[in-house]
């Protein structure tokens, strides 16, 4: 089975290169370069691609932006995003996508890339794409030493807000993450395992060690994680949380 390929970059010598890149794989078959989204999209809707390169930053519309018009499809095509910035990178975990390469392009990289989408093209559920598509959001990351680091949701702990900044604790430690809390509530969502405590606390269930009964008929959290630590739950939460634990 040819797998339908569409490559959309405003750099045309990004595309070329891909392009080049892609003959290697017998069974690819780029059907269409596209050097903006806008004129991309008619294309895609119509021909229905099983796999779509797209470039994150772009005069217009961003391809985060195109992403998440292309939900609305009935079977939107698997993403590989591509950026020349780390930081886009960061924002392509908030959206539907199975890879992302960082530029100049590595033929590793593509490697892993493509080997992501054929293990999820041979699965029997290909077609649901609801299922199949959010695979990148089972990881998030953080900042640690100056690098970017992923790590897997159930690693997660919990992740608080302090001066607006996003911080993300696992077992050992707490690391920035570039996200919002908002946004990586959606991503944790996903799971089932986590909850939203507070207005500025998310924590993961399956990691917690005690429940505290607490003042105003509201709860004390102590985690699982090294330190123990204590998060609060709010009162306009508590419904929630004792339907969620079963109390």
């Amino acid at each position: 089975m040819f797998l339908k390929t569409v490559i959309i970059d405003d750099e045309p010598a990004i595309c070329s290169e891909l392009e080049y890149l892609l003959k290697k794989y017998i069974d690819i078959e780029v059907t269409s370069i596209h050097y903006n989204p806008i004129d991309a999209l008619p294309h895609i809707v119509h021909s229905e691609p099983d796999l779509l390169f797209l470039d994150i930053h772009m005069p217009g519309m961003s391809g985060l932006e195109f992403a998440k018009k292309l939900n609305q499809m009935s079977k939107p095509p698997l993403i590989i995003f591509s950026t020349a910035f780390y930081e886009h990178a960061l924002e392509a975990f908030s959206t539907p996508a199975v890879g992302y390469l960082t530029k100049p392009i590595l033929e590793s990289q593509l490697d892993d890339a493509i080997k992501k989408v054929k293990t999820l093209l041979n699965k029997p559920d290909v077609y649901d794409r609801a299922a199949t598509v959010p695979m990148l959001d089972e990881q998030v990351c953080i900042r640690k030493n100056n690098k970017i680091i992923p790590i897997q949701v159930s690693s997660i702990y919990f992740a608080f807000v302090r001066e607006r900044d996003l911080f993300i604790a696992t077992k050992e430690s707490i690391e920035k993450c570039d996200l919002s809390l908002n946004e990586l509530e959606t991503i944790l969502n996903r799971s089932g395992s986590f909850f939203r405590s507070h207005r500025n606390y998310i924590l993961n269930v399956k990691q917690i060690k005690e429940i505290i009964p607490w003042f105003n008929n509201t709860y004390l959290i102590k985690m699982n994680d090294d330190s123990q630590t204590d998060i609060p739950v709010s009162r306009g939460k508590v419904k929630a949380f004792r339907s969620m634990m079963n109390l």
